[in-house]
């Protein structure tokens, strides 16, 4: 019996670190693109891709639909699915037969928003940590800001941008994921 003991407390240590690693939940989040990509091919939205960064939890559409509701009805399919991720729309809207047109006028708002958050990055002296891209008037934050604060006003003033319908910030303070204002 003396010799089990070692053994049975072995065992125990053993079976409640095993435990132990089974309740850490995990940071990474549930994989929904396969079911937003077939929801999307269900409503005839061939067109808009979807794909996803777990780590991060956003969800991006990308592509192109002909009318703002098809654009709109493929956010709305996505946010159904997304479980609480962040879902950035950057699906570029094409009338037929405009199609020309509308990709120049979605290239300049690009453009301006561009210059006006780099402008905005730089009087508040956040360009150094503030990363973004801006594609179809949505805006993409990233970088490492070392407050609650500076993430929250770099998303303010990107927000704040004249034609940025959609903002998503993934600049990390230790601890937090991504969040979106629209």
């Amino acid at each position: 019996m003396k010799t089990l003991k070692p053994w049975l407390s072995l065992l125990a240590m053993v079976a409640a670190g095993a435990m132990a690693g089974c309740s850490t939940a995990s940071s990474r989040a549930v994989d929904v693109s396969g079911n937003i990509r077939a929801s999307l091919d269900q409503a005839g939205l061939k067109d808009v891709s979807a794909s996803q960064d777990r780590d991060k939890g956003v969800v991006t559409l990308s592509g192109h639909v002909v009318t703002d509701n098809d654009k709109s009805q493929a956010e709305s399919i996505a946010r159904s699915l997304a479980g609480g991720e962040v879902v950035a729309n950057q699906i570029a809207v094409l009338p037929r037969g405009a199609e020309g047109d509308a990709k120049k006028v979605n290239v300049d708002l690009d453009k301006g928003i561009d210059s006006n958050l780099d402008a905005a990055l730089i009087e508040n002296k956040l360009h150094e940590s503030v990363k973004y891209a801006v594609k179809n008037q949505v805006v993409t934050l990233s970088g490492n800001v070392d407050s609650q604060s500076k993430r929250a006003r770099a998303e303010r003033l990107a927000a704040g941008v004249v034609n940025v319908e959609q903002v998503v910030n993934e600049l990390q303070v230790k601890g937090q994921k991504a969040t979106e204002s629209n």
